[in-house]
């Protein structure tokens, strides 16, 4: 008799141990989904800035043209990049944005968050060197040389130029690296818990 109600004991003990644990767990995936949900904002914050320098561009390049002094196939040809540019961060960036924290399972996040680190990367090494190197010999062209002011040189405004370049290009890469980084926190995340 006396056996039978330790073991009872035993087992309410187990019982109420089991619960504790799994109100943990639960708690744990949790803070785990709310922490992501926090990296998520990160990397939507490097899409919003990206849209942001995209309408201030697509406002600011049509006025250059006023003065019929800028070329209108290169203030066209400007608005088409930034405007590509906008379409291909809405493509990478939408399997994030459909990602629900508290819903999807965490194999589905990992691979949504690998795959948008790998675009992101593609497009940095790849598509905008692409774009960015034939676009400044253009500008230094209408601006330094082609509509340099009078009796500025030449090379000093292809200078001036290629420094706001660089600082525009250093800007990017920050938010370039603030989106990747969240992603792969992310997947880091995930694969502590599995």
């Amino acid at each position: 008799m006396e056996d039978n109600m330790n073991f009872e004991e035993m087992r309410n003990q187990f019982a109420i141990l089991k619960d504790q644990l799994n109100k943990q767990e639960i708690v744990s995936d949790h803070l785990l989904r709310e922490t992501m949900k926090a990296k998520k904002s990160a990397i939507n914050s490097t899409k919003r800035f990206e849209y942001i320098c995209v309408a201030i561009c697509l406002v600011l390049y049509p006025l250059l043209g006023f003065d019929n002094t800028i070329n209108p196939a290169f203030i066209i040809a400007t608005c088409l990049m930034v405007i590509v540019s906008a379409v291909a961060t809405h493509y990478i960036h939408k399997p994030v944005d459909d990602l629900n924290f508290l819903r999807d399972d965490f194999t589905t996040v990992a691979r949504v968050m690998a795959k948008f680190k790998k675009q992101y990367n593609q497009w940095l090494y790849y598509v905008t060197p692409a774009l960015i190197i034939p676009w400044l010999c253009w500008t230094c062209y209408e601006f330094a040389w082609k509509n340099a002011l009078e009796g500025v040189n030449p090379w000093f405004m292809t200078s001036a130029l290629i420094v706001g370049v660089i600082i525009g290009f250093l800007i990017g890469y920050y938010y370039h690296r603030k989106a990747v980084n969240a992603a792969q926190e992310i997947m880091d995340q995930i694969e502590e818990i599995e």
